[in-house]
């Protein structure tokens, strides 16, 4: 790619030394990874401003310097734009080759299930004989090789750059409403784009519903003219997506239990659940237990379809599933005590996680979860209510602590105990592998404990056990305090 093919994304200033001739080496928004021939995108980030380490680019060898600000006598040509997140798309998309366009490309959105749906994606299509890749939020996988993850989405290069290393057939993508917000996948474009649901989070960061709706919504400008949404028609934020959907003329496949769904939902029950599809019945199965789940494996189901998997294999397929670190993991305990992992941290979920143990047969439920720090706090009397309304007792613990401190985080605890009555079924350890230790002791055979809110993530706080994550201190404790068959 050649310096002349990035000038249509803005205004060139300070052009003197500009030869449109040359040869682009390589892009980059990270004045560290900037080599001689490089183009350097000045972002202005969340905590630190791009446009600072522009003279660090040029000394680094960058030929042109793409940025947002008004800036004067710079050595190298300084292209003005709009938008330089948008700009590091394009240019991404330039330089790449555009290689989304090569794939089939698989987007997932929603607050809650967009990782479990794109696993069991990835293991249905798998099963059908494709090579699938993953872009997520536990980690990433190209070409059979896991690679570690930072963002649920990458920015625009990162996504780049593994889609041309992927030598797969298809990629299978969380897509979050921050990464929509940032435009990380600009250029990006699909050709199925899953809608899961809408439910109270983030509001620390898009303020409204509607907010995080409309980011969310992004998503659906994305798809290929041939493209084709599917959507949950049994959330209400879901139909308000598929009316604007129909009236633009997009193809929009709904998938819930309304009698007008394109794929029905008839029955759950445990871990089968019953769809029509086109007047025909087919009872799916999965391994991970929950009525979430279900749903989780009608919407995949739905896609594979689209892909040539039939609904009667998707039983057969499923019943190998391993299942997901950190998404309802299951811990069986010698002393008959269940242990669940999971990442639930809305008041949907919770509910959801507390209510799959019930109806999976838990005696009593002991249930360990938190809130995160300086995150989103009109989210907390609602989680609260939620885990006492359902849960036998529980424990507040830290998740994680986002800036605050555990004695601000203390303080609340013991402020929305109070405002919620809820100090004799709730008690409060802010060691969160203490808080675990103390559930696991307390439960009695048939107990269920769940540990809630850190599914696979590891600690970012230092705790009395020397552990680094909730499936490392269940371990320890198996082996430390505990005689168990194990996991």
């Amino acid at each position: 790619m050649k310096i002349k093919d990035m000038l249509i994304m803005g205004h060139l200033e300070y052009s003197d030394t500009l030869d449109q001739s040359l040869e682009v080496k390589g892009i980059t928004d990270n004045s560290n990874e900037i080599k001689p021939g490089y183009v350097f995108i000045a972002i202005k980030g969340y905590k630190k401003d791009g446009h600072i380490y522009i003279q660090q680019a040029i000394t680094n060898g960058a030929i042109l310097i793409i940025g947002e600000n008004e800036l004067m006598d710079l050595d190298v040509p300084y292209l003005k734009v709009k938008s330089a997140r948008k700009a590091l798309g394009q240019a991404s998309k330039l330089f790449y080759r555009d290689p989304s366009k090569d794939k089939i490309m698989i987007g997932i959105t929603g607050t809650n299930g967009k990782t479990t749906i794109s696993f069991f994606i990835k293991h249905l299509l798998e099963k059908q004989g494709y090579s699938v890749s993953s872009i997520g939020t536990i980690y990433n996988e190209i070409n059979g090789k896991k690679i570690h993850t930072i963002n649920t989405t990458p920015n625009a290069k990162t996504i780049n750059q593994l889609l041309v290393a992927s030598t797969d057939q298809v990629v299978v993508m969380e897509v979050s409403s921050q990464g929509l917000e940032q435009d990380r996948l600009e250029g990006i474009q699909f050709d199925y784009a899953i809608f899961n649901n809408l439910q109270h989070d983030h509001l620390d960061y898009h303020n409204t519903m509607e907010e995080y709706f409309e980011c969310k919504a992004l998503l659906f400008q994305k798809i290929k003219p041939n493209g084709i949404a599917i959507i949950n028609s049994d959330d209400s934020w879901g139909i308000k997506l598929i009316d604007r959907l129909t009236a633009e003329g997009k193809k929009v496949l709904t998938v819930g239990e309304k009698s007008s769904s394109d794929i029905q939902i008839l029955s759950k029950e445990l871990n089968d659940v019953l769809v029509m599809h086109k007047n025909k019945e087919y009872n799916l199965r999965t391994p991970l237990p929950g009525m979430h789940n279900l749903h989780n494996l009608s919407m995949s189901s739905c896609v594979a379809h689209e892909l040539g998997v039939p609904y009667e294999k998707v039983e057969s397929y499923m019943s190998d599933f391993t299942g997901i670190s950190g998404r309802f993991e299951l811990f069986h305990l010698e002393n008959n005590v269940t242990v669940v992992v999971d990442y639930a941290h809305t008041p949907d979920a919770l509910e959801i996680a507390i209510n799959t143990a019930i109806n999976n047969g838990a005696n009593h439920v002991i249930t360990v979860f938190g809130f995160a720090g300086n995150r989103d706090t009109s989210k907390r009397k609602a989680m609260l209510e939620n885990v006492t309304r359902l849960s036998n007792s529980s424990i507040l613990t830290v998740t994680e602590l986002f800036g605050s401190t555990i004695d601000k985080l203390y303080t609340d605890y013991v402020l929305i105990q109070k405002e919620c009555q809820v100090e004799d079924s709730t008690s409060i350890i802010m060691d969160r592998t203490l808080a675990i230790q103390k559930a696991i002791e307390n439960a009695q055979s048939g107990d269920w404990v769940l540990l809630l809110g850190k599914g696979h993530e590891q600690y970012k706080e230092n705790y009395a056990l020397n552990t680094t994550s909730d499936q490392e201190t269940v371990l320890y404790l198996q082996k430390n305090k505990l005689s168990t068959s194990g996991h």
